[in-house]
């Protein structure tokens, strides 16, 4: 078993080598629908390795991608040379640019300051789609392969296993804020979005599901995207 972590601020190397063994995305859902209805380029914060970047790219999308973690990008840079990548933190993220669809897959945008400079890279009536952790799915008992440290009201320490093909386990140290459904609008309208849609995982009621998804715009449009 490896030991890896997510931490923006001194990236794991193994946390890279892990993403880039773990097989593409073969769901698009809800990234691609999303991505279709909005204009191109679409933001992709936390674009990783490309597990789910290089279906969306195969799939039409044109991709901007961002991420902190040097050896996810290089190794994403070697799969897709054409894509525009750019290595920042979400919370430093100052792009001279606005899109009509940011979106934010795999839990990383927990924080107010990663929520904010989303937001701001967002074109007057553009749409942030995220996933966050559930955190009911939590505190019912997660699942096989997820291991619960600790969790409060506000944050959760986890240790996620990643079995891959030929067998070696890696397995995730994870620490993150927590996001409730019911409170999300609320979270959302301090940084001056409006929620349109919240969705658990299709085969779930939102209880049971381990993330859920939402859509928001900014707080003067009140159009709904059709999903």
């Amino acid at each position: 078993m490896k030991l890896v972590r997510d931490d923006p601020a001194r990236p794991d190397p193994g946390f890279a080598e892990l993403y880039a063994r773990l097989p593409d995305a073969t769901d698009l859902w809800p990234w691609l629908d999303w991505s279709k209805q909005a204009g191109a380029p679409v933001l992709y914060l936390g674009v990783g390795a490309g597990r789910l970047a290089v279906p969306l790219h195969a799939a039409g999308i044109e991709l901007v991608g961002v991420d902190s973690h040097p050896g996810m990008l290089a190794h994403l840079r070697r799969r897709l040379s054409g894509l525009e990548l750019i290595r920042s933190r979400i919370e430093d993220l100052r792009l001279d640019r606005r899109f009509e669809l940011v979106m934010v897959p795999s839990n990383i945008l927990f924080t107010r300051a990663r929520l904010e400079r989303a937001a701001a890279h967002l074109a007057a009536d553009g749409r942030l789609a995220f996933e966050l952790a559930n955190p009911h799915w939590l505190r019912a008992g997660a699942g096989t392969g997820v291991r619960i440290a600790s969790m409060g009201e506000r944050s959760a320490r986890l240790e996620i296993d990643y079995p891959l093909p030929d067998g070696e386990v890696y397995t995730q140290q994870a620490r993150f804020a927590l996001v409730w459904p019911e409170q999300l609008e609320g979270w959302l309208s301090r940084s001056g979005l409006a929620l349109q849609r919240m969705l658990g995982w299709p085969d779930r009621d939102l209880a049971g599901s381990p993330t859920f998804y939402g859509l928001a715009g900014k707080v003067s449009r009140g159009a709904v995207l059709d999903a």
